[in-house]
């Protein structure tokens, strides 16, 4: 009797110092996974929150992260500001998010006054490692604006122009309001610049090469098996509006005059900024039968 109270007793110890939850492969290897899933719960249970707890103090950053989240907004614990910013404090170095997260309390005012000095501080952090581009544009946002501190049009600029995605996103409007300031770019941002302009040629192309067989199909339509139907769109300084011309055939004329037309509205979604010495800018399009399609661009 006495040794199975000993058992019992050392078995209690034990779950005392770590919460007894089964794990998987994948939560072992991956546990920010777990502790999103329970954060993401509408109610978390004592058990999760001290897994959350545990691995926070394991050292798992994600993990950490959730945590002041919920301590934050009060979601499986009593809210508790102070703490939910310590949090976040002590994996920021290692986790510009936790910066961001440090930020948007300072510039909405959680737990004080609003702060945008302080807010503004905590995303300068939140960007000196890469591949953080929504901190990038909301610092970017601040500098534009003079918000926290004074305006700096050619730092927004860099910001924005990192922070862009595809042409006509957030970040490229806020990059081109400060080009209208009359800020030029340099020529390692230029070609950065012509990069974005590339991505959303293509996206802007491939979606219309889907739309093209969507087309044909409905009209039971279809490019030759051992066929394709080459398009060039070609770009001119001062115009949006591409010169279409059709290169390779499908050997149906139909077929051609089909997929012209599907490219007849089709616009480049800006202008790119010519290197010295080209003259124009070309986009083909390859449209195929069997499912594939391809785009190639090239400069003159």
């Amino acid at each position: 009797m006495n040794k199975a109270v000993a058992l019992l007793s050392l078995t209690a110890l034990i779950a005392g110092c770590q919460p007894i939850i089964p794990f998987n492969n994948t939560a072992d290897q991956y546990p920010i996974l777990r502790c999103v899933a329970y954060f993401d719960q509408q109610s978390i249970s004592r058990q999760q929150v001290d897994y959350i707890s545990y691995l926070s103090e394991r050292g798992d950053k994600g993990c950490t992260m959730i945590l002041g989240k919920m301590y934050e907004r009060g979601h499986g614990v009593a809210q508790d500001i102070p703490k939910a910013k310590a949090l976040y404090q002590s994996v920021a170095d290692m986790e510009p998010a936790a910066y961001a997260s440090l930020a948007r309390m300072a510039e909405q005012g959680v737990g004080g006054p609003p702060n945008l000095v302080e807010a503004r501080q905590f995303y300068q952090r939140a960007v000196t490692k890469p591949g953080n581009a929504r901190n990038e544009a909301k610092l970017a946002e601040y500098m534009e604006n003079g918000k926290g501190g004074p305006q700096d049009f050619q730092g927004a600029l860099e910001l924005y122009l990192n922070a862009a995605g595809l042409v006509g996103d957030a970040s490229w409007q806020g990059m081109e309001r400060m080009r209208t300031k009359g800020l030029t770019l340099t020529i390692q941002q230029q070609q950065h610049y012509n990069k974005i302009f590339v991505n959303s040629v293509e996206y802007g192309v491939r979606k219309k090469i889907e739309a093209i067989k969507k087309t044909l199909a409905k009209e039971n339509m279809s490019v030759p098996a051992s066929k394709l139907v080459r398009v060039q769109l070609e770009y001119t300084p001062g115009s949006l509006v591409p010169v279409i011309s059709l290169l390779e055939s499908s050997g149906d004329s139909a077929i051609d005059q089909k997929v012209l037309q599907g490219f007849s509205d089709y616009r480049f979604p800006a202008d790119p900024i010519m290197p010295p010495g080209q003259k124009t800018f070309k986009a083909i399009a390859f449209v195929r039968s069997d499912a594939k399609e391809t785009l190639a661009s090239k400069k003159d």
